[in-house]
This record gives C-alpha cells, structure tokens and sequence, in this order.
C-alpha cells in the first residue's frame, strides 16, 4: 500500500473572534471529503466571523464549490458571516460562471487582521 499524495491543504488561526481558514491546492470532491469534517470542527459554535483565504488554491470543481457552500451554511446557521478573500485565476473564474461571486461577500485584497499576524496552523 502507498500513501497518499494530497493536492490540497487546510490551516487556520484566530485574530480576535475571527476564524481564518486558509485553504491551497486543488479543491475538488476529495478535497471536499476530506476537509469538510476539519472546517466543521474549526467554526465556533456562536456567530462565527470567517474569513476563507483562496489565495494559494488553483484549482476548483463541483466538490471545491461545494466545500465553500458548507462553510458558508454551516456559518449562516449559526448567524455568523463568510468572506471569501483572494480568489483568483480559475477559482475566481468558477465563482463567476457559477454565479457564487455574488452569493458570498468576495474580496479582493489581503484578509483584514486587526488582531494580529498569528501563524497559521494545519487543520
């Protein structure tokens, strides 16, 4: 048996009562399996702030989409927010196509740390 090469990672920190989840590699139906069940146990269970970092990911499919709407519903149920900062290239293009960019509070610069630059640890 070999081991797994995964393609896509998952960290997060906390600034204040703001979860950053930084997100890189390939995000599709694996990616989803995988770090879904990470991403649930990382959101507050109290009006979370989220703030979702695409920067380092560069690649989106149906399962990348449908681990950013968990996040999202899993957020909204609990009467928090999601932003999603630094989508570019052909992430960016899927939210587009998708329609998603307007479904979500988009961002372009760099995530809004007021707290702090704490370093992000794996999820």
């Amino acid at each position: 048996m070999g081991t797994a090469d995964f393609t896509f990672g998952l960290e997060h920190r906390t600034a204040g009562s703001t979860l950053f989840l930084l997100l890189s590699g390939e995000l599709d139906i694996w990616a989803d399996e995988q770090l879904a069940p990470r991403a649930a146990r990382l959101i507050p269970s109290a009006r979370p702030a989220v703030v979702v970092d695409l920067h380092h990911v560069t690649f989106l499919d149906a399962g990348g989409v449908r681990l950013l709407l968990g996040i999202r519903q899993r957020v909204r149920g609990r009467h928090g927010t999601v932003r999603l900062v630094r989508a570019h290239g052909q992430p960016l293009r899927v939210l587009r196509i998708t329609g998603l960019e307007n479904g979500f509070d988009l961002w372009d610069g760099e995530p809004d740390d007021q707290a702090g630059h704490g370093p992000a640890v794996p999820a």
